[in-house]
């Protein structure tokens, strides 16, 4: 299948968001459907954002939505008009204690995978930035340091997706996205241009050992991130498919619960060592599954659960 781009309309682009259980908002933008990154593992296409909306994108050449992650992008273009109406007229801005009133650029594509996406999440921030609303930037892509005068700003924390530090592996997993270490060189120059910073550790595939993950979070510490998520790849829907496709022959291995959750444990024991040994255990903020329950102590998945950060807004 070809790469199909277009644009689409969107009512209201300030969405409420569940993603408080992970500590990351209360309000999500999400400026396009689809991402052009390709990342194999994503959990988006499984979401009901696409889902219920298949008959509706098959209309638009995309014959499998799910299956075709990463070959379609529409870009919502009114975003930035739309929010600042829509901020200027709303009368209570709610915040919770995990989501601290913040709002997610973006969860269910990348605001800085192209020029185009770029473009729009600027302008986006801007509007924000006006309204004085704290921004989380959650991105692969390298666009936003064209933008380190207006994002070095103590209302906006910006992170990068870097699960690991093999680059070869990346582009198997991630095969659109910039290498992990062009995301690393990027999070180094927004550091020293005062930005604030945070990192997803995260997915991490089965192949990396107590020793990668040493070695990973050694180099991350170097940016100072003010938290570091993490969570393990999840192979149990149509993105296990997309990993088996791609020849990721671990996806097989982790396919079904039981094995699953037992690399889940294993690698939850690998970065809490990993952190303990560095001195950043504090910085860790850790996105259990609930589907863990019944193999991990029920008690310790409800810590994490709605768990705020360590960040100070």
């Amino acid at each position: 299948m070809s790469i199909v781009k277009g644009s689409e309309k969107i009512v209201n682009p300030l969405q409420r968001s569940a993603l408080k259980k992970k500590g990351l908002c209360d309000y999500v933008i999400n400026i396009a459907s689809g991402c052009l990154h390709g990342c194999t593992f994503c959990y988006v296409p499984s979401t009901p954002a696409i889902r219920t909306r298949q008959d509706e994108l098959r209309s638009r050449g995309i014959s499998d939505p799910q299956m075709n992650w990463g070959e379609y992008l529409l870009i919502r273009e009114n975003i930035p008009e739309k929010l600042d109406d829509i901020i200027s007229r709303k009368r209570v801005w709610d915040e919770t204690p995990e989501g601290k009133g913040v709002v997610l650029m973006c969860s269910g594509t990348d605001p800085y995978q192209n020029q185009h996406c770029a473009d729009i999440s600027t302008e986006s921030i801007k509007v924000l930035m006006k309204h004085k609303k704290r921004v989380r930037i959650l991105t692969r892509g390298l666009l936003w340091t064209k933008d380190l005068d207006i994002l070095s700003n103590p209302n906006i924390i910006i992170g990068m997706s870097i699960p690991h530090s093999d680059d070869d592996l990346s582009f198997k997993i991630e095969p659109h996205a910039p290498s992990p270490t062009r995301r690393y060189q990027s999070l180094v120059q927004g550091h020293k241009a005062g930005c604030r910073v945070y990192v997803a550790m995260a997915p991490t595939p089965p192949t990396m050992t107590l020793d990668d993950f040493k070695y990973h979070l050694d180099k991350l510490l170097q940016v100072n991130p003010e938290v570091i998520f993490w969570e393990p790849i999840n192979a149990r829907g149509t993105n296990g498919r997309r990993m088996v496709e791609a020849g990721l022959d671990f996806a097989k291995l982790i396919s079904h619960k039981k094995p699953w959750s037992e690399y889940f444990i294993e690698q939850w024991n690998y970065i809490e060592t990993a952190a303990t040994e560095l001195g950043c255990i504090d910085k860790i903020h850790i996105w259990p599954d609930p589907e863990l329950k019944g193999y991990v102590n029920e008690e310790k998945l409800n810590y994490w659960f709605h768990r705020p950060t360590v960040e100070k807004w």
